[in-house]
């Protein structure tokens, strides 16, 4: 018995349209929907609670100013694991921080940085030990404004993790880091001529 013949017009019509199907289908499989515009280095997620002077980093991070206790009831409910607060014992307004995130469950830690002069390598390295342990984040580390968290985060980016000075210092700007830019620069300065091994041909005091 003879096989139908299939019309060449039918033929014709369904090599377009498996053409057109095998162009379509990785355009199709490339587009993504539209992601809300954020600045560099700062992410939606995990949840934003209103400290003082709050961002959101990348590597899951909530930063910026002293907590109220309110706030960190609110730093509990929104999934965060642990609180590190840069802030001395010489400082005032975090009375009874430590007591309250234990007793929520969280982990607490404490690096003091006096100032300028607490950034080192060793406030460097212990925030990475800090932020390196298991089941810590997402995590929130603060001082009284902010600003000496963003300045340890650019040292740590150097010292640590090996960015140029210009990237780290890149990153700390990209935070919102004004107090403490010229103590950064220095500080890394004063680590490049101690270390030779380091590519230290981008920083500029």
């Amino acid at each position: 018995m003879s096989t139908p013949a299939i019309p060449l017009a039918c033929l014709v019509l369904a090599g377009g349209l498996f053409v057109a199907m095998s162009v379509a289908s990785p355009a199709a499989a490339d587009r993504t929907p539209d992601e809300p515009n954020a600045p560099k280095n700062i992410d939606v997620s995990p949840p934003l609670v209103p400290i003082p002077n709050a961002r959101v980093t990348k590597t899951g991070l909530l930063i910026g100013g002293q907590p109220t206790p309110q706030q960190l009831q609110a730093i509990h409910e929104a999934g965060y694991r642990m609180v590190v607060t840069l802030r001395t014992e010489a400082e005032r307004g975090d009375e009874g921080e430590q007591a309250t995130v234990e007793r929520l469950g969280l982990k607490y830690v404490s690096i003091p940085v006096e100032g300028a002069e607490g950034l080192t390598e060793a406030n460097a390295r212990a925030l990475d030990t800090a932020l390196g342990e298991l089941d810590v984040l997402p995590a929130v580390v603060h001082c009284s404004t902010g600003q000496r968290v963003i300045a340890l985060l650019g040292l740590k980016a150097f010292v640590v993790d090996r960015a140029s000075p210009a990237a780290a210092i890149d990153l700390a700007k990209s935070l919102g880091l004004k107090r403490f830019e010229a103590a950064l620069r220095s500080r890394i300065a004063e680590i490049c001529k101690a270390d030779r091994s380091r590519h230290c041909k981008d920083i500029h005091e």
